[in-house]
């Protein structure tokens, strides 16, 4: 039989090999192949933090040890693209002696978080292990002045305010911060941080930022340590030490959602589940000096009780009642939404968003449109 195979021309080198790998792959072992070895590695990701391109290429190294019993040899490196070389042991290993894989990153002009897959191709086939180096990728803007515009405590950012996104308790965000120093003075992060609240932590890249250089700024945000959902705007004060004390104000913004493991299909009638009867209120034509109230009707239709984390508006202009923070299976609930317009005017869009522990659906906006006279 004669097998043909057709590697689209398009994909790159280490996906070609994969596509070959998983192709052969499919079709049926005999008792006579050999079991795949083993290779103990130290570390099979590696990320390497914040990459600044004027400061050229970065290193990985990846340790293993052979634990077959063969003797094993590192017969190629199959790497994702261009910005990546291997070095690596080409010697023979015997069984329990160790190699090494060293990675080579070259910073492109391209930035952002970069994730580049390896791999590493032996002498006993079809073994292959897949390596992982990560990081945060800065390149380096052509006009310092031009890109970080906006001057805090003398250095220089891009945005005036930190994003972190939509984050989840069950692991810190971190957010890269890219800076310029335009100070005549070295800067650092003083040891003491009085006014960083405990959720937040942070740290400079390099720990002290020379005059005239680029630096990051490093935030990890803890939901959990949080222990609050919703949206958050808030200004973090950061302590500086350059030629005097400073003080850089951060204006950090985050929505916080509770993480929830990902639930069996057989399992999705047994746990709690939050049913909203109406997802959308229209309250029409009204006038703007007539306070209006709405019923929302809760329901657990789940077999687990339901608990209601919390239920917040996007307005002070929106007050809620709520008749009880747990619902049983199969109970139900009004929850009253009172709307007042004064002071508004046209056409006007609120949101009641509620968080519980129902875990196919922890989150729940219902929105309430109204036109006001």
């Amino acid at each position: 039989m004669i097998l043909t195979l057709f590697v689209p021309m398009k994909l790159s080198p280490i996906f070609s090999y994969l596509f070959i790998l998983t192709l052969f792959s499919c079709f049926p072992a005999n008792s006579q192949d050999v079991e795949s070895p083993l290779l103990a590695w130290e570390k099979r990701v590696i990320n390497l933090g914040s990459v600044l391109e004027e400061n050229g290429h970065v290193q990985a190294a990846f340790n293993f040890t052979n634990r077959t019993n063969q003797r094993l040899v590192v017969e190629e490196i199959i790497t994702e693209c261009g910005c990546t070389t291997a070095e690596y042991s080409r010697d023979t290993l015997l069984q329990n002696e160790k190699g090494k894989v060293v990675i080579n990153f070259d910073p492109q002009s391209r930035g952002g978080e970069f994730a580049k897959m390896i791999l590493v191709k032996t002498n006993v086939e079809p073994y292959i292990d897949t390596l992982i180096v990560e990081g945060f990728n800065v390149p380096l803007p052509a006009s310092a002045t031009a890109h970080y515009a906006i001057e805090k405590a003398g250095l220089g950012f891009k945005l005036d305010v930190v994003n972190l996104g939509q984050i989840f308790t069950n692991e810190p965000k971190i957010k890269h911060v890219d800076f310029f120093n335009f100070g005549d003075y070295p800067v650092q992060l003083n040891q003491i941080q009085r006014d960083l609240p405990t959720y937040i932590k942070a740290k400079l890249i390099p720990a002290v930022v020379t005059a005239k250089t680029r630096g990051v700024l490093e935030l990890v945000y803890d939901a959990k340590a949080k222990d609050d959902l919703g949206f958050f705007d808030e200004t973090i004060k950061l302590a500086l030490l350059s030629d005097e004390k400073k003080e850089l104000p951060v204006q950090v913004l985050a929505t916080i959602h509770e993480y929830f493991e990902p639930v069996p299909y057989a399992e999705k009638d047994n746990v709690p589940r939050l049913e909203i009867k109406e997802m959308e209120i229209d309250l029409n034509k009204i006038k703007s000096n007539l306070v209006i109230s709405r019923l929302i009707t809760l329901e657990n239709k789940g077999g687990q009780p339901l608990d209601i984390r919390k239920i917040i508006s996007n307005c002070d202009c929106v007050s809620l009642i709520v008749p009880k923070e747990r619902m049983e299976p199969g109970e139900k609930m009004d929850l009253t939404v009172t709307f007042d317009p004064k002071g508004r005017k046209g056409i006007d869009h609120r949101t009641v968003t509620i968080f519980s522990n129902d875990p196919l659906w922890p989150t729940r906006t219902v929105k309430i449109k109204s036109r006001i006279n």
